[in-house]
């Protein structure tokens, strides 16, 4: 128990630091990276063998939704521009990207909360693997019904996209959909360091600028949230002001529309579910599948038998026994009607 918390210690430690030099270097911080990341952290506590098995599966999935979701606009050029603004309207009476820039955002001028927003934004995978990783140190079944759920979301979410692409408030006001709508990004990102050209196999992926209903930007600091409530019970809630961080960040910077956030929180709900109950239904098929292993070696290792008086021989009982558990003959103290009182009876096999 000390082993696995100094375990997660150490690894949350290594984790804050390395996130943080991404940042400061300008590495942008795609799942094949921090991947790489994560497998100097198995290395760190001594479980590299084991980290290649459970997560090469998991990541090699998460990055093919990716890649997946960079031509879903490629599929279905319909795209919505209006239906968000006036979902927006009609749920808030106003559109939350524009009034939050109206107060906060000063052009010209950028604030310290401008970059923090920008960070916040880029922490969109580092935090789900990271959450991922300390379950897998932590409890592995944990893990896998945590990486279920984030791979359902992702897909499901994929599946919305193709379906419905969905242009982001920035897009709508550069189409001339929405007015008085800045997309901050493209400034804070000019004073970030130059980006490290590491090796990424992200360079060959087309971004999708449509693929802003449900936000997964959302979605999956929610999902965790979700998950941590389950796994680590009260102390959870010292992570929701990050979640609710992240949600007026993405709004603010005129990424997503407030309705993308509700929807995206609503798909990682329902995800969380599914893989909850997907996970207890898995489980409770391996228990009855042991008990039927077990009830069956017991039936096989059972015999019927009789019981008789040691004095009159006469077979009064017929019982039966494991013959793994009890090797020697059973010799028990019974009832005989024929004596009419308690004797000593033999085990005999020969039953007609």
């Amino acid at each position: 128990m000390k082993h696995r918390i100094f375990n997660i210690s150490l690894f949350t430690l290594y984790i804050t630091i390395s996130t943080a030099l991404m940042i400061w270097q300008g590495i942008g911080i795609s799942p094949d990276r921090y991947a790489f990341v994560l497998l100097l952290g198995s290395l760190l506590v001594k479980k590299t063998r084991s980290f290649i098995l459970d997560w090469l599966p998991f990541l090699f999935i998460l990055i093919s939704y990716d890649f997946l979701r960079s031509f879903a606009d490629k599929l279905n050029t319909q795209v919505h521009y209006v239906e968000l603004i006036g979902a927006d309207k009609t749920i808030f009476g106003f559109i939350p990207t524009i009034e939050l820039q109206k107060i906060f955002f000063h052009p010209g001028f950028l604030s310290w909360y401008d970059f923090l927003a920008t960070i916040l934004y880029f922490l969109h995978f580092a935090l789900p693997l990271s959450f991922g990783f300390i379950l897998w140190l932590k409890n592995k079944n944990q893990f896998k019904e945590f990486t279920t759920g984030i791979l359902l979301l992702s897909y499901a979410g994929w599946l919305t996209y193709l379906a419905f692409p969905a242009a982001p408030p920035w897009l709508a006001g550069e189409r001339g959909f929405l007015q008085g709508v800045t997309k901050i990004m493209d400034l804070t990102l000019k004073n970030f360091p130059e980006r490290l050209n590491l090796p990424t196999i992200y360079h060959n992926f087309n971004p999708n600028p449509v693929a802003a209903m449900p936000s997964m930007h959302a979605a999956y600091p929610f999902l965790v949230f979700l998950f941590a409530l389950k796994f680590f019970k009260l102390k959870a809630l010292l992570f929701s002001p990050y979640v609710l961080a992240v949600w007026i960040s993405i709004i603010y910077l005129g990424e997503h529309y407030a309705i993308d956030v509700v929807v995206g929180a609503f798909y990682a709900a329902v995800f969380y579910f599914v893989s909850a109950n997907l996970h207890n239904w898995q489980l409770q098929k391996r228990l009855s599948f042991v008990y039927n292993l077990q009830t069956m070696a017991k039936k096989a290792n059972r015999i019927d038998l009789g019981l008789e008086c040691s004095v009159c021989k006469s077979r009064n009982y017929v019982t039966s026994k494991n013959t793994v558990n009890t090797k020697e003959k059973l010799s028990l103290k019974k009832f005989c009607r024929k004596c009419r009182k308690v004797q000593i009876h033999n085990e005999f096999t020969k039953l007609k």
